[in-house]
C-alpha cells in the first residue's frame, strides 16, 4: 500500500469510527460505604464488615460477606462469621434478619472453630435443589489466638441463606515446608467451566528456603472435577515484587472473571507491611494461569486522607453487569491502622465501577478490530476478526512507514510486544487475501 492511499484510508476511518478513549481504566468510587458495621457490642459485625462477593441473580444483587463481632455479651474475644443482604442497586442493602447466616463450628476440635471469612459463593442451575448455591470459604481454629491457620470449607444451599457445610472439610489446607502455600490459605475466587471447578486463592509463603515466594502474599491456582477434591498448581500463579512500589511485600484476595476468551483478575496488594495500604490491581489471561499485570496498577486506590477508604482499599468483588455494560465492584474500606473503641472509625463496604463498557483496559474497537489497553505500554492485546487469521499484521508509524509487521495465525487474539516502540500514535492494520481494516493505536512510556 502507497502512503498517500493508507493516510486516505486512515482519513476515512476517522470520519467513521467511533472516538478513541484514551484515558486509562478509571473506577468511580461511590462517596460513602453502601454496607457498613452495626458498630455495637456484642452484635456480629460490630467490629468489621468486609470480604464481598457479590452475584446478580435474576433482578437481585446477592451479596455474602464477613463481619467481624461478638457471639454473645460473654464473649472474651471476636470472632469472624459470614452474612447475607440483597439489594437492587448495589448501593442500598437489606441485610438478613437471621444473620450470620454462616456461623463457625460448634466442636473444638472444627477446623472453623473460631471463625468463617472470605466466602465466595457461585449459583449452579443443574445441581441438585438443596446444592444450587456452592460456597467456599476460609476456616480458622486457633480460638482467640493470633495466628492464621486457615483452611477451605465448603457448603451448599438451596436459598443462599440456609447453608449445610460439607462433612467431609476442610477441602483444601496447605502444603508442607517445602511447597509456597506452606501457612494458611484464604479469599478463594472459583469458576465453573467445562464441568471444572477453578478455583485462585491467596497463600503466604512464610517458610525461607530461596524460592521467589519467600515472605510474601502470593495468589495460587487448583481445579477440582467436585468442587471438593482439589488438585493445587505447583507454583504459584501471581506473584508479589515484580511491581515495585506496589506490590513488593503481597498479593491476595482475587476476584477472578471471564469475558469472552479472557480471564480478568481483580485482587489487593501493598508494597511494605509496616503500613498496610492495600490496594486494588489487575491482570489479565487466556489460560487462566499465566497472567500479565497492568502498567496501571493499583487501578483503585486508597482515598486521600479526609476519606473513609483512606488506609486500606481492598478485598475486590468485580462483577460484570451485561445489562448495565459495566464492571461492578464492591471493596472492603478502612480508615485506620488503630481500633481502640467501637466509634470513630470505619472498616465497611464500599462500591465502584468502571466509567467505559467492560471498563477493563480501555478496550478500543474500531472498524472491527478490538484493541486493549490503549494507551499501550509494552503489549497490545488484539481480537483477530476470523477472516483475517491468517494473514498479515503491520503497524505503521504517522509518516506511513511500516515499523512492525508479523504474519497472524488461527489465535482470535494476539498479544504484541510493542515496547520497543517510542511513545506516540500508529495506525495498526489488518489484511488477508485483499481484505482490510484499520485502527489507531497510541504508546506510552
Amino acid at each position: 500500500m502507497t502512503q498517500k492511499k493508507f493516510f486516505k484510508n486512515i482519513a476515512l476511518i476517522g470520519l467513521l469510527s467511533p472516538v478513541l478513549l484514551i484515558a486509562q481504566t478509571v473506577w468511580i468510587k461511590h462517596p460513602t460505604p453502601v454496607l457498613t458495621r452495626s458498630a455495637t457490642f456484642p452484635d456480629w459485625n460490630g467490629l468489621a464488615a468486609g470480604d464481598a462477593i457479590v452475584m446478580k441473580d435474576n433482578d437481585t444483587l446477592k451479596m455474602w460477606y464477613s463481619g467481624s463481632g461478638w457471639l454473645s455479651s460473654t464473649d472474651d474475644c471476636s470472632h469472624i462469621r459470614i452474612g447475607y443482604a440483597w439489594s437492587l442497586n448495589g448501593i442500598n442493602w437489606n441485610e438478613h434478619p437471621s444473620n450470620p447466616v454462616l456461623d463457625i463450628g460448634s466442636d473444638s476440635t472444627s477446623f472453623d472453630y473460631d471463625g468463617v471469612e472470605t466466602p465466595y459463593v457461585i449459583k449452579d442451575l443443574v445441581a441438585p435443589a438443596n446444592q444450587r448455591y456452592k460456597l467456599w470459604y476460609a476456616g480458622r481454629h486457633s480460638r482467640c489466638q493470633p495466628i492464621n491457620d486457615h483452611k477451605f470449607g465448603y457448603a451448599f444451599s438451596p436459598d443462599g441463606i440456609n447453608w449445610t457445610k460439607y462433612s467431609g472439610n476442610p477441602v483444601l489446607v496447605p502444603g508442607n515446608s517445602s511447597d509456597w502455600y506452606n501457612t494458611f490459605l484464604s479469599s478463594p475466587s472459583v469458576l465453573f467451566e467445562g464441568g471444572i471447578y477453578k478455583m485462585w486463592f491467596t497463600a503466604p509463603d512464610l517458610v525461607i528456603n530461596g524460592q521467589p515466594t519467600d515472605g510474601k502474599g502470593n495468589i495460587g491456582y487448583a481445579t477440582s472435577p467436585n468442587g471438593i477434591n482439589w488438585t493445587v498448581n505447583p507454583s504459584p500463579v501471581l506473584i508479589a515484587g515484580d511491581q515495585s512500589n506496589w506490590d513488593s511485600a503481597s498479593i491476595a484476595e482475587p476476584s477472578v472473571l471471564k469475558i469472552g476468551a479472557t480471564y480478568y483478575m481483580f485482587y489487593s496488594a501493598l508494597d511494605q507491611w509496616k503500613a498496610e495500604n492495600f490496594q486494588v490491581g489487575y491482570a489479565w489471561s487466556s489460560d487462566g494461569i499465566s497472567w500479565t499485570k497492568s502498567a496501571q496498577n493499583p487501578v483503585l486506590k486508597i482515598g486521600n486522607k479526609s476519606q473513609w477508604d483512606r488506609y486500606w482499599a481492598s478485598h475486590p468483588g468485580v462483577m460484570f453487569d451485561s445489562v448495565d455494560n459495566k464492571l461492578k465492584m464492591w471493596y472492603t474500606g478502612r480508615d485506620t491502622a488503630t481500633i481502640v473503641s467501637l466509634a470513630g472509625y470505619y472498616w465497611d463496604i464500599g462500591y465502584a465501577e468502571s466509567t467505559y463498557p467492560v471498563g477493563i483496559n480501555n478496550i478500543h474497537k474500531e472498524d472491527g478490530i478490538k484493541i486493549y489497553p490503549i494507551p499501550s505500554n509494552g503489549i497490545l492485546n488484539i481480537a483477530v476478526p476470523f477472516e483475517l487469521r491468517n494473514g498479515e499484521l503491520s503497524i505503521y508509524n504517522l509518516s506511513g512507514i511500516v515499523v512492525k509487521n508479523i504474519k497472524t495465525n488461527e489465535n482470535v487474539e494476539i498479544n504484541l510486544d510493542v515496547s520497543a516502540l517510542s511513545a506516540g500514535v500508529y495506525f495498526l492494520e489488518l489484511k488477508k487475501e485483499g481484505k482490510q481494516l484499520h485502527s489507531k493505536i497510541i504508546i506510552s512510556h
